[in-house]
């Protein structure tokens, strides 16, 4: 019995070690080592427990509106006075940037403006309040960032959706709260895999354009379904029938998201990058998203060469 548990027991280890050795390359840098172990560690993909999840009235091109509170990683990208110009979302996913899409920034022509706001939920009300059995709650204010810098991908082409992600760099660090959190990214070979499964739903969530064409106040979300890629793209694509339910101008940038295992917990992970798709939202047309897991390698080699990432421990308020 105790040899069959010796062996076991270094086979284990030996399956261990494997696993690492596919999580964490072997020509890594120590900073891309360091960034990786620390989003591991951070407290990402978490809602705080104030208020329960509640499902409101349908809307987005499809969809429905979000709760509050219920999507604190969600960034809205504007530039101030005019809220319809280079309109898009973004996810915060440490406590010092946001990952978004390139073409956001890169075919702004005011892109230096573009300010990001946390913890934003309705667009029209300078504070975010709803009611829970017969009580009031209220969210934080939200917070505005500047860009200190924007890192878009080095092949991305602004004639076509190739390689359309970008991570931005705010001008100061993050202070996480009940309604700014970081979302989690995929980190093991689980999650990097998930999105292999074609006919797998996810969460978009954004404030662009609804069944009515005109852009959303509050923060709307929407279950897409994928399906096999057409036209030459690669698995570096997400893609999805837009029919009836889809994303619109103005979502682009915004996260595909499913709750799922993650590090021993049920976490809300980032899958997708809202990329393009038709003008006419819903009529049926393709749309697409960058695969998040196939630009892990390149975002964890920019955090580690731009970012200090310092972990975050605190478990307050989680489910």
């Amino acid at each position: 019995m105790k040899c069959f548990q010796e062996i076991f027991c270094l086979a284990w280890a030996f399956i261990c070690l494997i696993e690492v050795s596919e999580l964490v390359p072997q020509n890594w840098t120590p900073e891309e080592r360091s960034v990786y172990e620390q989003l591991r560690q951070q407290d990402c993909g978490v809602l705080s427990n104030i208020l329960p999840i509640q499902r409101l009235r349908r809307r987005i091109t499809g969809g429905r509106k979000s709760s509050l509170m219920s999507q604190p990683w969600m960034a809205f990208l504007y530039i101030p006075e005019h809220l319809e110009i280079c309109r898009c979302g973004g996810s915060l996913i440490s406590e010092s940037f946001v990952l978004t899409a390139a073409h956001c920034i890169k075919l702004c022509p005011r892109f230096r403006e573009i300010r990001v706001r946390l913890g934003e939920h309705d667009l029209n009300s300078s504070q975010d309040c709803t009611t829970y059995d017969y009580k009031k709650f209220c969210a934080p204010p939200v917070e505005e960032f500047s860009i200190e810098k924007a890192i878009i991908h080095e092949e991305f082409n602004p004639f076509s959706a190739w390689f359309d992600v970008a991570l931005l760099k705010l001008d100061r660090k993050v202070v996480f709260k009940d309604h700014i959190r970081p979302i989690c990214l995929p980190l093991t070979d689980q999650l990097l895999a998930f999105t292999s499964n074609i006919g797998q739903s996810f969460l978009a969530v954004g404030w662009g354009k609804t069944e009515d064409l005109r852009f959303a106040n509050t923060s709307m979300e929407v279950y897409i379904n994928t399906e096999t890629c057409t036209g030459g793209r690669d698995n570096s694509f997400l893609c999805a029938n837009g029919d009836f339910v889809d994303t619109c101008t103005g979502d682009s940038g915004g996260p595909l998201t499913w709750s799922i295992l993650h590090l021993g917990a049920v976490r809300t992970v980032q899958f997708g990058v809202v990329s393009y798709g038709s003008t006419e939202c819903g009529a049926g047309q393709k749309a697409y998203y960058m695969d998040v897991p196939t630009y892990m390698p390149w975002i964890i080699k920019k955090l580690a060469k731009f970012s200090q990432l310092r972990v975050n421990l605190d478990t307050n308020h989680l489910r």
